[in-house]
């Protein structure tokens, strides 16, 4: 009977055996699996920890823009009423030209008309004739009384 428990024993073992080889082999595998996600998990650590960093800066660049445009508003302002300013006396300026455009048209009228007239004067003549007669004298027979 010990024969048969030591054959007994020796089919355990190996039966035993065999299946530890194939969890000693699952074992393995699932070690190098925990290697590779140990080396993700540090690798998306990395990853988190750019973001972070990113994610700051990006905070300070937003900040930073805040302030630039709070700064700008107040130039803004300034320039917009300089702009409507601009614009206004624009208009006045552009009637002040049109006016200014209808008096230089009424002197270019004037001056046509004045070289014209200095054309015609210039060249303008007259033929005077002298008549050389005996004298008359008419004697007006209301101024007689003399007589």
């Amino acid at each position: 009977m010990l024969i048969v428990n030591q054959e007994l024993l020796d089919s355990i073992r190996q039966i035993i055996r065999e299946e530890i080889s194939g969890v000693k082999g699952d074992v393995s595998s699932l070690k190098g699996d925990v290697s590779s996600l140990k080396n993700d998990v540090s690798s998306l650590k990395n990853d988190v920890s750019s973001l972070k960093n990113d994610v700051s800066s990006l905070k300070n660049d937003v900040s930073s823009l805040k302030n630039d445009v709070a700064e700008m508003k107040p130039q803004l302002e300034e320039n917009t009423q300089m702009l409507r300013t601009l614009l206004a006396r624009t208009d006045n300026h552009g009637a002040m030209l049109e006016q200014l455009n209808i008096r230089v048209s009424r002197l270019e009228g004037n001056e046509k008309r004045y070289k014209k007239l200095n054309n015609d004067f210039y060249y303008h003549s007259h033929k005077v004739v002298v008549e050389i007669k005996e004298p008359v004298f008419e004697i007006d027979s209301n101024d007689h009384s003399d007589s």
